[in-house]
């Protein structure tokens, strides 16, 4: 993958980012948003944007939405 060029402030991340993150193509991310799924983002000066703490807080609901066997 690309080197993922800097963010726009210390707080949030690009879509080149956030798929690294999720571990899925940036397109995947594109797809999710057209669709209302996957974590919360939004266009910021032209670009798709999000916060770690929401790519987080998406995740952290992922584990517990398919957990089995949680002691």
């Amino acid at each position: 993958m690309a080197a993922a060029q800097s963010s726009p402030t210390s707080d949030l991340i690009y879509i080149d980012e956030i798929a690294e993150r999720l571990g899925v193509r940036p397109n995947t991310i594109r797809t999710w948003r057209y669709k209302g799924r996957g974590p919360r983002t939004w266009r910021q000066n032209g670009r798709v944007v999000s916060t770690v703490e929401d790519i987080e807080k998406y995740l952290a609901a992922q584990v517990k939405a398919t957990e089995r066997g949680a002691v």
